[in-house]
Parts: structure tokens; C-alpha cells; sequence
């Protein structure tokens, strides 16, 4: 068993991590490959990840030769911190192992009451505030481009966002076990906002506001991010007919 957390207070909740999270009383907030639940402690709100144990060879790998997802979660978020950048309040992780064998792993942290993900703002053309949500957004990314944190999974589910007041967003990123600290070029960047949409209007004025923020031209910037949609779009469609194929096996 290893574990870490950010305070001595915290130790016995982590010690007793399974015994909170399979209490019925939580709220399962998420579940698919992963499950999230949502727990009291110390009448204070925390929500739990636990990660899908993997198969017999990624026990192995797992447990000698990389670090587990709620690990690269925990640390990740902390260094977030560190660089300002929102994400929910790091609490700990916690790995179960044997000699040979990774097992399960869970990851803490605070309780973020957001208002909406940026998906939602995406999918509705017609979401109050709109405009400076979209324009709040992409000086966010920028931001995170700028201190080098390139999240990998910077997808519409991964940003969440607490309505401060009708002209002032707060935004945080969730799910960031997959999550490189480097610098960035402009391949890079447009590649990175690739996953946020396919709808033209939104793209190109985000690109504008981004071309404004980078002082350069929005046509290089452009190009690079229709490339990134396509490849994206190539992706999406790959993994659409591997799908379709493995279910005509069954």
C-alpha cells in the first residue's frame, strides 16, 4: 500500500478509503470505466475516484515501472496549484498492491460545486452570457498554454466552470492523470483545442481572440487548427467503425 496526502488530517480517511467509499450513502456522481462518488467527511464534501482495476500485464507495469492514475492525478493537481491554475483542491491518492501485483487506486480530492461544463455553453447557441463565456475560455486555455500544461485530455467534459456573475467565469480542469508540463508551439496549441468542437462559428472566433492574445496571424493560426479538426475527425471515425466491428463479433 502507498499513499500521500496534503495534510496529516487527512490520514485517516485515506487509510479508511474503502470503507467511505462503498458506503450507500454516497452519491455516485460518475460511473463508468472509473467511478466517482461523492462523500462527507468532517462535515466537509470530497469526492473519491476510484480507477478500474487493470488487466494481468498493466498490474505488473503498474506496480514496477509507472506511476497509477490516481497518483499522476494527485501530483498533477498539485502542481496545478502551483501554477495557479484551477482544478478541485487535491486531498490525496491511494494505491493497494501486492508483491507482484497492482490492484486498486483512488484519488481525493475537494468537492467543486461548478454550475455547468463548457460543453454545455458548446451545445447551446443560445446559453446566457455566451459570448464572454467563449472569449473567458479561450484566455483560460491560452493561460495553460503559457505556463506549459498541456492537458491531453482537454476535452468539453473536462472543463467546468462557477458562474461568479453575469461577466465573470470561473473556469477548472478536471481529469488530469493524462497531463504533460511542456513547453508549447503553435502545433501544439491548436492541436490541444482540436477536442473542444467541430462548429465553425465557435472555432473561428475563438481563433481570433487566441491569435489576438499570441499577437499572430488568426490565417496561420487557422490552418493549423483545421488540420487538427480533420485529424481529429479521422480519429473519431476510426474508433466509430472499430466499435461498430467489435459489435458485430458479439
Amino acid at each position: 500500500m502507498k499513499y500521500k496526502v496534503t495534510n496529516k488530517n487527512f490520514i485517516q480517511l485515506i487509510l479508511n478509503i474503502k470503507q467511505y467509499f462503498n458506503n450507500t450513502s454516497n452519491k455516485t456522481l460518475f460511473k463508468k470505466r472509473n467511478i466517482i462518488k461523492l462523500i462527507e467527511y468532517n462535515n466537509n464534501q470530497y469526492v473519491i475516484k476510484s480507477f478500474k482495476i487493470p488487466h494481468l500485464l498493466n498490474k505488473i507495469v503498474y506496480n514496477f515501472f509507472r506511476d497509477s492514475k490516481a497518483k499522476r492525478s494527485y501530483e498533477n493537481s498539485v502542481k496545478l496549484e502551483q501554477l495557479n491554475i484551477n482544478t478541485p483542491k487535491p486531498i490525496g491518492y491511494i494505491e493497494f498492491n501486492s508483491l507482484l501485483f497492482f490492484n486498486d487506486s483512488y484519488y481525493i480530492s475537494e468537492f467543486f460545486d461548478y454550475d455547468f461544463e463548457i460543453r454545455a455553453v458548446f451545445k447551446n447557441k443560445e446559453f446566457p452570457n455566451r459570448k464572454i463565456i467563449l472569449e473567458q475560455f479561450v484566455q483560460f486555455t491560452y493561460n495553460l498554454h503559457q505556463k506549459g500544461v498541456y492537458h491531453i485530455d482537454y476535452s468539453p467534459g473536462n472543463v467546468i466552470i462557477k458562474k461568479i456573475d453575469d461577466n465573470n467565469f470561473e473556469f477548472s480542469i478536471i481529469d488530469v492523470n493524462r497531463m504533460k508540463f511542456i513547453e508549447f508551439d503553435l502545433d501544439l496549441r491548436m492541436k490541444n483545442f482540436s477536442k473542444m468542437t467541430f462548429d465553425k462559428d465557435d472555432n473561428e472566433h475563438m481563433i481570433k481572440i487566441y491569435a489576438d492574445l499570441i499577437n499572430i496571424n488568426y490565417n496561420i493560426l487557422k490552418e493549423k487548427l483545421d488540420f487538427y479538426l480533420n485529424e481529429q475527425q479521422k480519429y473519431l471515425d476510426r474508433k466509430k467503425k472499430m466499435k461498430q466491428m467489435k459489435n458485430k463479433r458479439k
